[in-house]
């Protein structure tokens, strides 16, 4: 039978190693601790990747919004009459008539920005529609009815690319091809 002393040092370790033993245990302990911190890390890797593009795409989401209202806002509640036609290069432009003194806006993509050029009696301006990190892609403008307006625009960030899509209501105008 063990007697309890024997059983304590075997467990306790000072009696049994033999010279260099503590040296290999603590190696192997620093691999095995490497291995774990390898595998930790490439989780954490594929996690932060993950986090990015949700970040993006939440990004690209709030350019969206932000392009959309503007757009609700002028072609929906000031426009009189909107005029769909393509610039020279073949891309969509829509051109709004508001009943304010002569007042016209002119929405039109150049390279990969979306611009709003307001017109009127006297003066005229062009202001970007578009955060300047978040390029965009493509603008398109459909009618559907007489009131109804289908607008497709794709955004594209980081190589992260939403395509969105909105159907407007002209309240006080008619929509119309040219």
């Amino acid at each position: 039978m063990f007697k309890l002393e024997r059983l304590f040092s075997i467990f306790s370790g000072c009696n049994n190693r033999r010279a260099g033993f503590l040296l290999v245990e603590l190696q192997i302990s620093v691999a095995i601790m490497a291995i774990v911190v390898a595998v930790l890390y490439a989780d954490f890797c594929q996690v932060l990747q993950g986090w990015q593009k949700i970040f993006l795409d939440i990004q690209i989401q709030d350019t969206d919004r932000y392009m959309f209202s503007v757009l609700e806002k002028d072609l929906c509640y000031e426009g009189q009459q909107i005029v769909i036609t393509e610039d020279s290069s073949g891309k969509t432009k829509i051109v709004c008539q508001t009943g304010h003194a002569g007042k016209s806006y002119t929405y039109s993509l150049t390279g990969r920005s979306l611009y709003k050029t307001t017109k009127t009696t006297k003066t005229s301006g062009k202001n970007p529609l578009f955060v300047p990190d978040c390029q965009v892609v493509d603008f398109q403008a459909e009618r559907i009815g007489e009131n109804l307006l289908s607008l497709n625009i794709t955004l594209e960030k980081q190589g992260r690319r939403q395509n969105f899509k909105k159907l407007l209501h002209c309240f006080n105008g008619s929509v119309i091809y040219e």
